[in-house]
């Protein structure tokens, strides 16, 4: 009865063990992070060049001392370029940690991206041989650069050895007065990337807005201050005035009245709404191809968040970007969503388009997650839950980790983990219900 009763107890020998293997694991991960590596090392290609992301087989870990968490656990789906992508799921099931993989910001050393595919569209700066990003130049009506005085930062001209003033050729600039550079596309695998080389996609090519505001913003700098740090560091020889200018832009693209007042003020005078505005139009300040929304309407009241939803979608249509967007909420999901990623557990067990997915569900899970929510028409007082507990994510079973929540289990459920089913061009389902060969 004793060895029963503390099954799920680990003596301290044991949990020095776990740490020993786990510290030599981690040390692994982080060297090859922080390694210094050639661009060769880590470009890719997309399996289908419409995509913007392509993610293939990704194990995300977090190393305890009671043993290895598999928080993502084998994820694999893409993102069309222009689409919005939703992700839906119970609290625990790898969601936010999937979003953190494809930025590169799991709190490490414990948490680490394990291993896995993260290809990802960039649009870089071409480089010359000094790895310095190659401006384009206005050019009069022969092809020859148009001169324009050089000033000090006081912004008077800038005089030579022999008192003339000095000229440089006049960089062009874009709609918000930002310069312009030339640009390549390439296909980078995130997972590959070293820590200091994420700089060229996280924060400009991918952004990503937090679930709440009032903690990514800093209290003690103005939102000024804050949104003029992401044109410094994404666009090469940007002056305070450019950064003002495109930061005040950027707060007109969101819908904010009074951009100036708002520029000058500090997170704890705005509102919730604004706030989420301020980290949506920081988000787009760095022209991003993929904005990642954890939870964006949370924390906000139900007309503030169909504002948010609303300029979610307009500003996709106006950057032509994608958006994954993460959520609880279904209603977003089928208002925002072109395709639909269900998670449980760190696996996906379902995805396909929108329609598919609330039209015609074939997991049990994701039929009771539809279930859960309440509707106008039920007649029933109480409200539908899916019994049981999600397994321990430390020691998860071989078979279908929703077998023992499950009410349509066959004889194939006591086997091992069901395969992905595809079931039609976009639908695929892990479940052995859909294993033609195993259920009959």
């Amino acid at each position: 009865m004793a060895e029963k009763k503390n099954r799920h107890y680990l003596t301290g020998k044991e949990v020095k063990a776990i740490a020993k293997e786990n510290n030599k694991i981690i040390r692994a991960l982080e060297k090859k992070k922080k390694r210094k590596a050639q661009e060769s090392e880590f470009l890719s290609e997309l399996k289908d060049p419409a995509n913007i992301l392509e993610v293939e087989d990704l194990h995300s870990y977090f190393f305890t001392d009671q043993g290895v968490v598999k928080a993502v656990n084998g994820v694999s789906f893409e993102i069309p370029q222009g689409a919005t992508v939703g992700v839906v799921g119970e609290s625990g099931c790898g969601k936010s940690v999937t979003s953190m993989s494809i930025m590169q910001l799991l709190q490490g050393p414990y948490g680490q991206i394990f291993s896995g595919s993260i290809r990802f569209k960039s649009y870089d700066f071409k480089r010359d041989e000094k790895g310095e990003p190659i401006p384009i130049y206005e050019t009069d009506e022969a092809g020859e650069p148009i001169m324009e005085p050089v000033l000090d930062k006081k912004g008077n001209p800038k005089l030579d050895k022999g008192g003339a003033p000095m000229t440089a050729p006049k960089q062009k600039r874009d709609q918000y007065g930002t310069r312009l550079f030339e640009m390549e596309e390439k296909v980078f695998d995130i997972a590959q990337m070293p820590v200091k080389e994420m700089h060229r996609l996280r924060g400009r090519q991918i952004a990503m807005i937090f679930q709440e505001p009032m903690t990514s913003l800093n209290p003690v700098f103005t939102i000024g201050n804050q949104l003029d740090e992401v044109t410094f560091l994404h666009f090469p020889g940007s002056t305070k005035e450019d950064a003002k200018r495109r930061s005040i832009e950027m707060l007109n693209l969101v819908g904010i009245a009074m951009p100036e007042r708002v520029y000058k003020s500090y997170p704890h005078e705005l509102s919730g709404g604004m706030r989420q505005r301020v980290m949506i139009s920081m988000a787009l300040a760095g022209d991003p191809r993929l904005i990642i929304a954890d939870e964006p309407t949370t924390a906000l009241d139900v007309t503030i968040q169909a504002q948010i939803l609303d300029l979610l979608r307009d500003l996709k249509t106006r950057i032509n970007g994608s958006i994954l967007l993460i959520t609880h909420d279904l209603g977003i999901i089928a208002e925002m969503a072109d395709y639909v990623v269900v998670m449980y557990a760190g696996r996906i067990i379902e995805k396909g388009t929108a329609s598919e997915i609330f039209h015609h569900p074939m997991h049990p899970y994701t039929i009771g997650l539809q279930k859960s929510k309440p509707t106008m028409d039920s007649d029933s007082n109480t409200l539908f839950n899916i019994p049981g507990n999600v397994p321990n994510p430390i020691d998860m079973p071989d078979y279908c980790y929703f077998r023992e929540r499950c009410t349509g289990c066959v004889k194939a459920c006591f086997g091992d983990y069901p395969a992905m089913v595809q079931v039609s061009p976009t639908h695929f389902v892990a479940c052995h219900l859909y294993d033609k060969e195993k259920t009959e």
